[in-house]
């Protein structure tokens, strides 16, 4: 079963450990698409159907009312 994802995280460095480490442990995690921002991360989830989303818990500006 492949499962369809999306990183959402602030760091490019550390969007790029993530993807590594996927590639090596989990064959089977396909990353759609990344974003660096809530907002991108918005528009990305509107119109992208995943399985799974890797979210950083502590980005700037990160809340929406």
């Amino acid at each position: 079963m492949n499962l369809k994802a999306i990183i959402v995280e602030d760091e490019q460095i550390s969007r790029e450990i993530l993807k590594k480490y996927l590639s090596k442990y989990c064959p089977n995690v396909t990353i759609l698409a990344e974003a660096s921002n809530v907002d991108e991360a918005l528009q990305l989830l509107r119109k992208t159907e995943i399985d799974l989303l890797f979210l950083d818990v502590e980005m700037p500006f990160g809340h929406r009312i």
